[in-house]
């Protein structure tokens, strides 16, 4: 036996309930991923759905759209495979959206059977997250610094939909050193922080910021406060 096995689409990946291998069965039509897509969506982000609808096997029941069916829903027929499919352009996306696709099933004996795709987007409030969001370094003393002790920091940021690579990092800290590690590329970096034991601060409480700006037009801000005993 041999088959031609498909890349997955990638927006069938970013599906939460869909059920890549078996997809559902419902008004005698196999319906793949599923009948109730749910998304997750950068704010802003566009992107088209597409379910297959496949008669059951000896079934001529045809498919339409039902006239209260919403404008962006769209549905074509291939009549070489016998499939029919859904297309669906969700965004662009600034809150939760759930929203119906009415279908109408029309069966061999002519009596209609409403099937319903369900579906829902969701928009994180916040889709870049830093963790802490406040870098507090504590104490150290002069003695330890002379004798290289360090100060070691550590800021994770991550997305939680999307990809991103940061651009710059910055501090106001003149004897701060920041370092960056991928710890999965595109979407979770490591942030770490140490003092510059060639340029080390003097005795007192300091307050500082680390800028972080992302090329995808992101700058964030981050406190960071460290105190150097005189001891």
């Amino acid at each position: 036996m041999t088959a031609t096995v498909k890349r997955l689409p990638a927006f069938a990946k970013r599906i939460t309930t869909a059920d890549i291998e078996s997809g559902e069965i419902a008004a005698g039509f196999y319906v793949w991923p599923t009948l109730r897509p749910a998304i997750t969506l950068e704010r802003g982000e566009k992107i088209t759905i597409t379910l297959r609808l496949r008669p059951q096997i000896g079934s001529s029941a045809t498919l339409a759209l039902a006239p209260d069916s919403p404008d962006f829903a769209k549905l074509r027929f291939d009549k070489t495979s016998n499939t029919y499919w859904l297309d669906m352009a969700a965004g662009p996306a600034e809150a939760q959206v759930k929203a119906t696709v009415p279908l109408v099933v029309t069966p061999p004996n002519g009596v209609p059977i409403k099937l319903t795709v369900n579906l829902g987007i969701d928009v994180p409030a916040e889709n870049l997250i830093l963790t802490p969001r406040e870098l507090n370094l504590g104490e150290i003393g002069m003695s330890g610094l002379r004798a290289g002790q360090q100060k070691l920091g550590r800021v994770g940021l991550r997305k939680l939909v999307g990809s991103f690579r940061i651009k710059s990092l910055s501090s106001t800290l003149p004897f701060l050193k920041l370092e960056q590690q991928t710890i999965v590329d595109g979407t979770n970096y490591l942030i770490r922080t140490r003092l510059d034991l060639d340029n080390p601060p003097k005795a007192g409480a300091y307050n500082g910021v680390v800028s972080i700006e992302t090329d995808d037009g992101h700058r964030l801000e981050l406190p960071v406060k460290l105190v150097i005993v005189d001891r």
